[in-house]
């Protein structure tokens, strides 16, 4: 099994999801009130994809088991875990020769280079770079500062060449593809329930998600981990139509050592936990977006993050180191909460 995005930068979302129907953890197909489920582990995470099948549950199975089907072909293309992997062949050949990669590959890295342009360099797919300099086991001690700044020195999304479909990276370099390929492969599998003609499904891929039509005639619903509780309080929930949502958050993986948390989102500019937030929320129209831009503004902090979400045209909520919440409009229109939070425009636009 392919373990692709485990040490993404940026790391994996977390966003509990409240589907009465998230009780069986098990392979099996199951159906509830005219629900098709299936559950299963790959790429290094849970999957679940859901499907009201109107009538129909057989062609709703086979539709899931062909998305299932889907994922496994992109993790093959774009698993950097894979030594047999197109993307391990052009770290492999990092400062010897370019190699050629089938155009849907080369179309996603042009793509991540666009949004290290527009994240300001937040996000960077050369990452990869930094090697297992930030570890979060047992072991876990802080590199020092000349161990960060020798890996910085391979980091740099602007030094990927392209020349048609080759690919050449300089010596020392690597790309990992965790902070994005997820998202595609989310977005991809959702592609398929549509071309096999569902219009009512849920793709969870370890915490992000995408959704379409509803859920027997209501909006999907989506609770958010609070960054500062035990795993499954939340914030509130989000009901979800025909968007994505993705999540980042300093709890996941972390450790603290004399009273400082070090935490898996590194800012590749510094080589260094990003600090500015402790929780970001981003719902897109795909899942790519948001998996790519909720690290971004995560990094960039609430202020920067939020201008960066209204540019790109998503919604987003943002958590300060202080507890503090802002959301942009959208996201506060659906965001059910007991607690007030700040829309953007005002104490996040203030911190400018």
């Amino acid at each position: 099994m392919s373990v692709w995005w485990r040490d993404a930068l940026g790391g994996v979302a977390l966003v509990a999801v409240l589907i009465s129907l998230r009780v069986v953890h098990s392979p099996a197909s199951v159906r509830t009130g005219g629900l098709v489920k299936i559950e299963r582990t790959m790429m290094g995470t849970l999957w679940t994809i859901e499907v009201a099948d109107h009538g129909q549950p057989e062609p709703a199975r086979a539709a899931i088991e062909s998305a299932y089907r889907e994922l496994d072909r992109i993790d093959h293309l774009m698993s950097e875990w894979r030594p047999d992997s197109p993307i391990s062949a052009v770290d492999a050949a990092a400062g010897q020769h370019a190699v050629e990669v089938p155009a849907e590959l080369r179309a996603l890295i042009e793509r991540s280079i666009h949004y290290s342009q527009i994240t300001q360099g937040t996000f960077d797919i050369t990452w990869r770079g930094m090697g297992s300099l930030w570890h979060f086991d047992a072991s876990f001690v802080p590199p020092t500062d000349a161990q960060i700044d020798a890996a910085r020195k391979r980091i740099d999304y602007r030094k990927i060449q392209i020349d048609g479909n080759k690919i050449y990276l300089p010596a020392g370099m690597n790309i990992g593809l965790g902070g994005i390929a997820k998202g595609y492969a989310i977005d991809r599998a959702g592609a398929v329930l549509r071309a096999a003609g569902f219009d009512d499904w849920f793709v969870d891929g370890g915490g992000d998600v995408l959704v379409h039509g509803t859920r027997n005639g209501t909006p999907w619903t989506v609770g958010i981990q609070d960054p500062r509780a035990e795993h499954g309080v939340l914030l509130g929930v989000v009901r979800l139509k025909d968007a994505a949502l993705a999540s980042s958050g300093d709890y996941e993986r972390y450790r603290i050592v004399d009273g400082v948390r070090y935490h898996h989102i590194i800012d590749p500019r510094t080589g260094r936990p990003a600090s500015a937030s402790i929780a970001v929320t981003v719902m897109a129209p795909t899942a790519e977006q948001g998996v790519v831009l909720d690290k971004g503004v995560f990094i960039l902090g609430p202020a920067e993050g939020m201008a960066l979400a209204r540019k790109e045209g998503v919604e987003a909520l943002s958590i300060d180191p202080a507890q503090r919440r802002y959301t942009t409009p959208g996201f506060a229109r659906v965001f059910e909460t007991d607690s007030p939070v700040n829309t953007a425009h005002n104490a996040a636009e203030r911190g400018r």
